[in-house]
């Protein structure tokens, strides 16, 4: 008998990476993948001209990004909590792990061979695992030590990473993206650890949740102030977390300012309506770089999708 349904409170991740079985019945997992791939739709180089590919070395002019990368306040990782909110690429305890460097992997070669940097990482609607997503691929990114990796918390409305992350005065990153704030004065880098999570790694954190999410993205200055870290900082990749897609019109003020989207859908959960539904709201110009099949009902997490 499958246990009742609790309430889980939006900062608490799912306390099991791949559920053994869903609470409630799903559509066939063969149904849902033809969902993904009709929302994945065609090639992504496709609907883009090639540009420029992405530095084989480290980021940009020598000296200065180095340099301000360097000054960046440093972030220590705690082990502990990291593994209570299964940032399974940290530990590398969990089998979970190789299906995420295999997401980074993949990743990196597609951003490379379009020459995109700005990736969002999304999913139709809450709980399907967005943010888990994000951190994960984040830190395995930050062992690739010629790359440059900056997350960006833009789920404005409901901000959870740096409480995931442990860090208890992390800023208003609406200030940031406003120019109040310098992006070298708001950003963090991760310091040594025992967990060998790279020091290729920054994050832009946020403390306060804007109401007024979408007009902030509508705004010339979130544009400026992205091209600003990325003067400053020379960053390879820049990975946002976004709020779900249908939840508000968040991701499609920011879509312009992005270069491609990872999809997160959860197993037992998400619909091929809600996948088709947000394949509509992003759009042919905003291409889906790959899409991640979480939590998928019987199988085990070799078995997550890229």
């Amino acid at each position: 008998m499958p246990e009742p349904t609790r309430p889980r409170h939006r900062d608490r991740p799912p306390r099991r990476t791949v559920p053994a079985a869903p609470q409630e019945a799903g559509p066939d997992r063969q149904t849902l993948r033809s969902a993904l791939e009709e929302a994945r739709g065609p090639d992504p180089s496709a609907l883009s001209p090639p540009a420029p590919p992405l530095p084989e070395g480290g980021p940009g002019p020598a000296g200065e990004p180095a340099s301000a990368w360097d000054r960046l306040r440093p972030y220590e990782p705690d082990p502990r909590r990291l593994e209570r909110n299964l940032i399974v690429t940290a530990h590398r305890k969990d089998p979970a792990h190789a299906a995420f460097d295999v997401l980074r992997t993949k990743t990196v070669a597609a951003l490379r061979e379009r020459g995109w940097r700005r990736v969002g990482i999304t999913s139709p609607t809450a709980g399907c695992g967005k943010s888990f997503t994000a951190l994960n691929l984040a830190v395995t990114l930050s062992r690739y030590e010629s790359h440059r990796t900056v997350l960006l918390d833009l789920d404005l409305r409901l901000p959870v990473l740096a409480r995931r992350l442990g860090v208890s005065d992390p800023g208003a990153i609406g200030d940031m993206l406003r120019g109040l704030v310098a992006p070298e004065a708001h950003l963090l880098r991760v310091a040594p650890n025992p967990l060998q999570i790279g020091p290729s790694l920054a994050l832009g954190l946020n403390g306060r949740p804007e109401g007024f999410a979408a007009e902030l993205f509508h705004d010339r200055r979130t544009a400026e102030a992205l091209a600003r870290l990325e003067r400053a900082l020379a960053p390879d990749i820049l990975l946002c977390d976004l709020p779900p897609v249908l939840a508000q019109d968040d991701v499609i003020a920011l879509r312009p300012l992005l270069d491609c989207v990872i999809l997160v859908a959860a197993g037992g959960m998400t619909t091929p309506r809600d996948l088709k539904e947000t394949a509509h709201r992003l759009g042919d110009d905003l291409p889906i770089l790959g899409v991640v099949l979480n939590r998928a009902e019987g199988e085990g997490v070799r078995d997550y999708k890229y």
